[in-house]
């Protein structure tokens, strides 16, 4: 049963909190060049300098924020390929309402062409190095690589000159999902969130976990008709409870984490929490009641780091 399966929802005082790990902050994950084959890390950004003999050195490891792999708005007049000349840049980030995105920012006189592998992170685990569809970069030119799901890191090799002068993309190397998956994916996904925002919101608000267990019993009744295994819902739930951890900004396994940036990230985490339980008190009629006393539990706690 998805509701009973709810993770623990304790927001500890004066530590950080302890929750499986979100895509930004996955332990043993960061980025390197070793012998031409470059591994981009979430949240970070990798600098290759071309050198006369047409090998590349890694120049430099950024930490970034999500705005700098995002397209810019429209109508905007700002550099788009910050990329010194000589230079190759390649950022990866990811949020909830965009997925994962990998810029790839060409500062060279000449075409790029690579291969693309992605580590996706489903269910709690690494899944992958996985080939990847990518698009050729012109010089001087910025492309977006986009994944839907949580990408924990991209492994980039086969660096090669490319003549194209403008991107070129491969067809993209994913199966059609079924007329079924299309749309019951969404939805195992969304239950996955709402068992996620039981558990968080429940510390603050009173929540009734029948109004959960009835949506959860209704999908398992519908998916298996569609065919589904109770492996393939396990795992349409996990994707969503990831996605959710890291929209509140919920994280563990950070060694080296002092006092103060553990209150600086609660001072961070509290109002998506508010703002989330309200979704869910919206979303799902009958979850959560007494809903302004709730609001103010949470003020009142992140009232406690300012």
């Amino acid at each position: 049963m998805l509701v009973l399966a709810l993770v623990s929802a304790v927001i500890l005082q004066d530590a950080p909190v302890a929750y499986p790990p979100t895509p930004q902050q996955f332990r043993g994950r960061t980025s390197g060049f070793v012998q031409g084959t470059l591994n981009v890390a979430a949240g970070e950004r990798a600098t290759l300098r071309l050198n006369a003999d047409g090998t590349y050195d890694l120049v430099g490891v950024d930490r970034i924020a999500v705005g700098d792999v995002l397209p810019p708005a429209e109508g905007s007049t700002g550099t788009i390929n910050g990329a010194e000349a000589g230079t190759l840049r390649f950022g990866l980030h990811a949020r909830q309402d965009i997925g994962s995105v990998l810029k790839v920012e060409n500062g060279q006189t000449q075409g790029l062409g690579y291969a693309g592998y992605v580590v996706r992170y489903v269910g709690g685990q690494a899944r992958g190095p996985e080939a990847t569809s990518v698009c050729t970069v012109p010089p001087g030119m910025v492309t977006y690589e986009h994944w839907p799901e949580p990408v924990i890191q991209v492994v980039v090799g086969g660096l090669r000159r490319s003549d194209d002068t403008v991107p070129t993309c491969p067809p993209h190397r994913d199966a059609a999902p079924t007329v079924a998956e299309d749309a019951l994916s969404p939805e195992g996904e969304r239950l996955g969130r709402y068992s996620t925002l039981f558990a968080l919101c429940e510390p603050y608000y009173a929540v009734d976990l029948a109004a959960g267990r009835r949506l959860a019993d209704d999908f398992v009744r519908r998916s298996t008709e569609a065919g589904w295994t109770s492996q393939r819902r396990a795992s349409a739930y996990a994707r969503g409870r990831d996605l959710e951890r890291a929209e509140v900004g919920v994280s563990m396994d950070r060694t080296g984490v002092t006092r103060q940036a553990a209150r600086r990230h609660l001072r961070d985490l509290y109002p998506r929490l508010k703002t989330r339980c309200q979704d869910l008190a919206q979303q799902v009629p009958g979850s959560v009641s007494d809903v302004e006393a709730g609001n103010l539990r949470l003020d009142a706690a992140a009232r406690r780091y300012r």
